[in-house]
């Protein structure tokens, strides 16, 4: 089957209706038009014709029951608008008092021609009683079609055809406009769509609104969906050269370090092969990472969700990192109110530990770190706040992406592998929570989690 374009199948619609519209409109105008005419004339026919009886009937009043045939004939005769009738009165006994044919009729003028040529055989019999019981009129009808109505039906086509014409002009006038302000932005977007397959994601030419919500809605899905793409296609990249990064570093080391001691320049010590070691556990360590997220974000990983008093779950974990905060001088606080939550609990863990983990490595000695729970309306918010280096504004809508890190020389000395927030971002999502930050540079930074609260058991 051969395909149109949308253009193409506006103005055909346009097209098709317009010539229906043209069609019928005219044809149903002219009947209409013509069946009122002919009621018309039937009607005033008809009360022409009652008028004559009540002639005929006053006359037989006058000559005291008795019919005239001179007098009556002075009614009836006179009547050329009546031609192409046969009219015949009889008396109360049905004696036939006098009859009436079309070619009694006087014509009007030398030229007129006869009345019986200028009728139709469309005939219809009536009968008028006259008032006062004074006999009956039986009348043989011809409804005219005379020149003169047919010149009124003649007129009554052109104009209406006329009509119909400058309709299907300008209904294909306005469908050709219509069709291509319509189709524009339709073939817009598919340009659009096709410069985004190809991978080139800038806008050459900004779409004007048409004024239409679903193409207006269209135009602005197919843009957002380019710079969506694009955006998606820098972290792609930075995450190829991330990974490869992340990988390279351990790789490295191990390789120099194992050449060396087969090509007898180094020798095995125990510090060397801890060393290797070390940067195996890091590779192992970081694949690990990266095989946990993409099993949580894959939908892949099975929570085994419990009912949980969040205080206690977290006094816990505060206690096992109180240690490592005494060790570096910084306060760890805990303000913990009676919530309780369903969560899986070994993996919420790591979101805490995570959490805890980042602002001991980024808050300097003698600083503070917080870890708060409380309840607000239908939601659990679990905050860790802390004073250390802070996050730059530009930084901050990227920490959760993987690899991501802030500091561009991505040593281990300040960072890990970049992937920890996005662990904790994928987890929290899986329990429905959401999580946020909000941060200053310098001034430290607070992480909030909010999670639906439970019922305790």
């Amino acid at each position: 089957m051969r395909s149109r374009s949308l253009r193409s199948h506006f103005l055909l619609l346009y097209v098709m209706l317009a010539v229906l519209s043209g069609i019928v409109v005219p044809v149903l105008c002219v009947k209409f038009s013509t069946d009122a005419f002919r009621n018309y004339q039937i009607q005033r026919r008809q009360a022409d014709l009652e008028n004559l009886g009540d002639s005929l009937a006053t006359l037989y009043r006058e000559e005291g029951g008795v019919w005239k045939r001179r007098r009556v004939m002075d009614i009836l005769r006179p009547a050329p608008q009546w031609g192409g009738m046969v009219i015949v009165l009889t008396d109360t006994n049905g004696r036939e008092i006098y009859t009436l044919r079309p070619m009694q009729m006087r014509r009007t003028s030398r030229n007129d021609p006869p009345a019986q040529s200028q009728q139709s055989e469309d005939v219809e019999h009536i009968t008028v009683n006259l008032p006062g019981n004074a006999g009956k009129l039986e009348i043989e009808r011809r409804i005219p079609t005379g020149r003169y109505e047919a010149s009124f039906l003649t007129y009554l086509m052109g104009y209406t055809l006329a009509g119909a014409l400058v309709m299907i002009v300008f209904a294909c006038g306005s469908g050709y406009v219509v069709a291509g302000r319509l189709s524009r932005p339709v073939i817009l977007a598919i340009e659009r769509t096709k410069d985004i397959a190809r991978g080139d994601y800038d806008v050459h030419e900004e779409v004007k609104p048409v004024g239409i919500r679903e193409l207006d809605a269209l135009t602005r899905g197919v843009e957002d969906l380019g710079r969506s793409l694009a955006g998606q296609e820098k972290l792609r990249r930075r995450l190829m050269v991330d990974v490869a990064h992340e990988l390279r570093t351990p790789l490295t080391v191990t390789r120099t370090q194992i050449e060396a001691i087969a090509d007898g320049i180094l020798e095995p010590t125990p510090e060397r092969l801890t060393l290797c070691v070390n940067e195996m556990t890091r590779l192992a360590d970081l694949i690990g990472n990266v095989d946990v997220l993409s099993r949580i974000e894959g939908e892949t990983l099975r929570l085994n969700l419990e009912i949980t008093d969040m205080k206690k779950f977290l006094e816990y974990v505060a206690e096992n990192f109180s240690p490592l905060f005494a060790k570096a001088g910084i306060t760890l606080a805990a303000e913990l109110d009676a919530v309780t939550c369903e969560i899986d609990r070994e993996q919420f863990r790591h979101v805490v530990d995570n959490l805890l983990s980042n602002a001991l490595r980024y808050t300097d000695e003698g600083g503070k770190v917080s870890l708060r729970l409380s309840a607000d309306g239908e939601d659990a918010v679990i905050e860790v706040a802390d004073t250390g280096i802070g996050i730059a504004p530009e930084d901050l809508p990227n920490i959760f992406e993987r690899f991501w890190r802030a500091d561009e020389s991505r040593t281990r000395v300040t960072g890990g592998s970049g992937v920890g927030l996005a662990i904790v971002k994928a987890t929290v999502e899986a329990h429905g929570g959401e999580i946020s930050a909000v941060s200053r540079k310098g001034e430290g930074t607070c992480f909030t989690v909010r999670l639906k609260r439970a019922e305790a058991v």
